[in-house]
């Protein structure tokens, strides 16, 4: 009598350690029992030599992706959540400046800094002219808005002050500088962090190293053998200081914006990146190599490669329609120059390859969204030309912790580097109107210029430009 057929189970794994779980998981590739049995069988003593063993000594990286861990960190400045989320594998949640109305006590001051008198004095001068200046347009644009905008029938005082509250809040937080201390919560694999702590700790920056050995001793508690080695990275030390002087003595000093009133500028792209997508789409569906197929698309002609990626789309209605992977062929580098709360947004597209120069006052700043309504145009401009002077001051001695006092108004440059699948989704998200203005500009110019060079692939991308000629 021949056995019965095991049912499938499908079940969460749950009541020992997240190493005790990356073991039982490690394990089944050895062992026929179910997950659940081999968890059973699992103790600490068991799990520490396994890991030791396994992802230690032989380098079985993967088994540290399937423990996880969550991580509250607080009061920590722009600055550092910035060098703390650029790492693709893991989710975090951020308080955000656009929601919420920020204190000048709520403000990162870096050591060095601290601890120059002079410097000391300059730093503090300042946020104390930004807060003043914050303070007075929530101040002023709250008072606007309760003429402007009248209360809904049977609309709660609060609900209407949260209405009213949040467009305002956004329109201020221009003023604020990057020493803002923010909240963040981080979900991270075992691997991911440990790789994470390594990079913070081997930051330039005080605070970065600081937040990283913080990290490490409340995840070593939870993953005592999966983020035991994130040492400084003295490669990754050593390189940067070189490169710097190699980027200094080749380049320069000198800094220069976009031509044209641009902030977008496509620096690279593939010319034949039809023939790519659409050899990588037909290899999916048939039995020859891509060299023989793209040799095949090579000879149609150009409308047959148009009508072709046409059916590669397909009837996508909506930006949740999701298109193939294989639009993953081609990729975009973008030269990208925005405001700092421009930046924060897009650089939460972690698919994207980013590359980031250091935040300065060189590149110029934007206005607060209709600065002339509110009777603030001279302080404004003031206090960013103020805010500049200090930078310039702090800069000489302290070039990297300098930067937190630039204001968000201030521009920063960055590479983004994305496939066209990526390219898909960032512009179709970024450019509705629910968006801030800030980055759905940047998304209107990266359509622009992929429909200069790929309009094929452009009229399929469903960017949404309401409100454009008004921007």
């Amino acid at each position: 009598m021949s056995k019965q057929r095991p049912k499938r189970r499908v079940y969460v794994l749950e009541g020992k350690t997240e190493e005790n779980i990356a073991m039982a998981m490690a394990i089944t590739s050895r062992s026929p029992e179910p997950f659940d049995k081999i968890l059973s069988q699992i103790d600490e003593k068991k799990s520490s030599n396994f890991l030791e063993k396994f992802y230690i000594t032989y380098g079985h990286g993967s088994i540290a992706d399937t423990a996880f861990i969550h991580i509250a960190i607080e009061n920590i400045s722009q600055i550092a959540v910035k060098a703390l989320e650029n790492s693709r594998l893991a989710t975090y949640q951020e308080k955000s400046t656009r929601y919420q109305i920020i204190t000048r006590e709520n403000t990162v001051e870096p050591k060095e800094i601290q601890n120059s008198p002079k410097h000391h004095r300059i730093y503090q001068e300042t946020i104390n002219l930004l807060y003043d200046l914050y303070d007075e347009f929530v101040e002023k644009l709250l008072g606007q808005a309760r003429a402007k905008i009248k209360r809904n029938p049977g609309e709660s005082e609060s609900t209407y002050e949260n209405r009213i509250r949040i467009p305002v809040i956004d329109r201020c937080r221009l003023v604020m500088p990057t020493a803002v201390m923010c909240n963040v919560g981080m979900t991270m694999s075992g691997r991911s962090i440990e790789y994470t702590v390594a990079k913070l700790v081997s930051s330039q920056l005080t605070e970065v190293r600081e937040l990283g050995e913080e990290i490490r001793k409340v995840a070593i508690k939870k993953l005592p053998i999966l983020v035991k080695f994130s040492d400084p990275i003295t490669y990754q030390i050593k390189l940067e200081k070189e490169l710097r002087k190699e980027a200094e003595k080749i380049c320069g000093k000198s800094t220069k914006k976009h031509s044209q009133g641009k902030s977008v500028d496509l620096v690279g792209y593939d010319k034949d990146a039809l023939d790519k997508v659409t050899a990588a789409s037909l290899e999916r569906f048939s039995g020859s190599p891509f060299s023989d197929i793209k040799e095949k698309v090579k000879k149609m002609s150009d409308k047959q490669k148009e009508r072709l990626f046409d059916k590669i789309i397909g009837e996508r209605k909506q930006r949740h329609d999701k298109p193939l992977r294989e639009l993953e062929s081609t990729h975009y580098i973008f030269d990208i120059v925005c405001d700092f709360g421009a930046f924060k947004d897009l650089q939460r597209h972690r698919m994207t390859t980013q590359t980031l120069q250091n935040f300065t006052t060189d590149l110029g700043y934007e206005e607060p969204l209709n600065l002339d309504q509110t009777g603030l145009e001279a302080e404004f401009h003031e206090a960013m030309k103020k805010a500049a002077k200090a930078y310039q001051e702090l800069e000489k001695k302290f070039p990297n912790e300098a930067q937190y006092i630039v204001p968000m108004a201030y521009k920063r440059r960055f590479l983004m580097q994305m496939n066209l699948r990526e390219a898909f989704y960032l512009i179709e998200l970024r450019s509705r109107p629910q968006g801030h203005i800030s980055y759905r500009r940047v998304t209107w110019q990266m359509w622009d210029q992929i429909n200069k060079v790929h309009p094929y692939f452009a009229k399929h991308i469903k960017v949404d430009f309401s409100g454009r000629d008004n921007a």
